[in-house]
């Protein structure tokens, strides 16, 4: 009886419904969502094969949840999954309702309006200091959003090489300035919100481009708890994030931006303990920077691996020389964004933010050196892939599995 109980535990694990019933529910709301949206999950003949295998998977899960955990935990479960869906078409609905009642805000378009003013004021400080091409172009990117000065063939390279996401304003900027800011204000509970309403102001600055909106989310949030309940488990803070965002815009679901983004984090989160796990305690403890790169390097096989689907599937490219060009491009852009921040911070000091500006176009100089090597070595990309939405869905299905059996593994060594 207790083996049954605890077989039934397991699984319960497997499926989240216990242990993060949250998670589960917002993954049903996406699917009511992009079922209200009619999204195209047949796309063609070809799919015959992808979706036998999807029907075998569901009636296999049915199986599971009748004969495994018994009738009462498989009606709640499908409860929580309709009720989710239910929801998630009554949202996108209302939404929509709302969009087509209201018109456009006048204080909406000023802020807007100021917001564009102050990058086009920090554009013009970087150009009459010199910073012009594609340095200019980098710069911008990545400390404004605005990527007006970015060419298709520098856009290529860095996406070839596999690093575009530094490109976008996103957790890893955010951080970045976070820890800045809190060395600059201090570690206590009025710091951390005065870092936190600083760092809203510069993402309505930026534009509010959607990965830069969930990382300040994401970052509120891990405040809040912090300091009301240090410890938080940061998936149920990406949870949060998921369901705020889609509560305030249900069809931000279907932005690409907004995919890879949160693919991302929830993959570095889950899949960088199992890469860190593959290595043995006495390594971390006895080689402190070896460890320090292997961390680095977790992060971007992690996060490759939860977006490499959804890549695939828009872009029809997948990069393979990643693993280098993000050892590369990481610690160029932390110090890029170190340099830009001091070039905000001494705006009365021209002649010391002179030579900055010239430092930080040194670094984007580098940086986009190395990266047009690397995104022209042989086999840089593999070109010409064609998923279906069903495939992705399975790739996902597949990369979970694999996950499971990575983590059973390393509990039983």
């Amino acid at each position: 009886m207790r083996q049954k109980r605890a077989r039934n535990k397991g699984l319960l694990d497997i499926i989240m419904v216990k242990e993060r019933p949250a998670l589960f529910y917002v993954l049903a709301l996406v699917i009511g969502v992009l079922l209200y949206a009619k999204w195209p999950f047949f796309a063609g003949f070809l799919d015959l094969l992808t979706i036998a295998v999807v029907t075998v998977v569901v009636a296999a899960a049915i199986y599971l949840l009748v004969n495994r955990i018994g009738k009462r935990n498989a009606f709640i479960i499908i409860g929580m999954l309709c009720a989710g869906i239910i929801s998630g078409i009554a949202l996108c609905a209302a939404h929509d309702n709302v969009e087509g009642l209201g018109g456009e805000c006048e204080w909406k378009t000023n802020i807007s309006r100021g917001a564009a003013a102050v990058r086009q004021n920090v554009t013009d400080l970087y150009i009459a200091n010199g910073l012009e091409g594609d340095e200019l172009a980098v710069v911008s990117a990545m400390t404004l959003g605005d990527k007006r000065f970015i060419d298709r063939s520098l856009r290529n390279e860095y996406s070839r090489a596999g690093v575009a996401h530094v490109l976008a304003l996103s957790g890893t900027h955010l951080a970045i300035l976070y820890f800045v800011l809190m060395l600059i204000v201090g570690w206590s509970r009025v710091g951390r919100f005065v870092v936190i309403a600083t760092i809203w102001c510069y993402v309505v600055i930026v534009g509010m481009p959607v990965s830069a909106v969930r990382a300040a989310i994401m970052l509120s949030i891990f405040t809040l708890t912090e300091v009301l309940k240090p410890g938080s488990d940061r998936l149920d803070v990406l949870v949060t994030t998921i369901m705020i965002m889609v509560l305030v815009n249900p069809r931000i679901i279907l932005d690409v931006g907004f995919q890879l983004s949160i693919m991302s984090v929830g993959a570095i989160i889950v899949i960088c303990p199992l890469l860190n796990g593959l290595l043995p305690p006495e390594f971390h403890s006895h080689h402190h920077y070896l460890s320090k790169i292997w961390g680095m390097v977790s992060v971007g096989l992690a996060a490759q691996l939860g977006t490499a689907p959804l890549v695939a599937f828009y872009f029809h490219s997948l990069p393979c020389w990643f693993i280098i060009s993000n050892l590369i491009a990481v610690p160029l852009t932390t110090l890029l964004l170190y340099g830009a921040l001091a070039i905000v911070m001494l705006w009365p000091f021209s002649f010391i933010q002179l030579w900055l500006v010239k430092a930080v176009g040194l670094i984007a100089w580098v940086m986009n050196v190395t990266l047009e090597f690397i995104s022209q070595l042989p086999f840089a990309a593999i070109d010409g892939i064609r998923l279906s939405v069903l495939q992705v869905i399975i790739c996902y299905i597949l990369i979970a599995v694999s996950l499971r059996i990575i983590n059973y593994l390393q509990i039983k060594i």
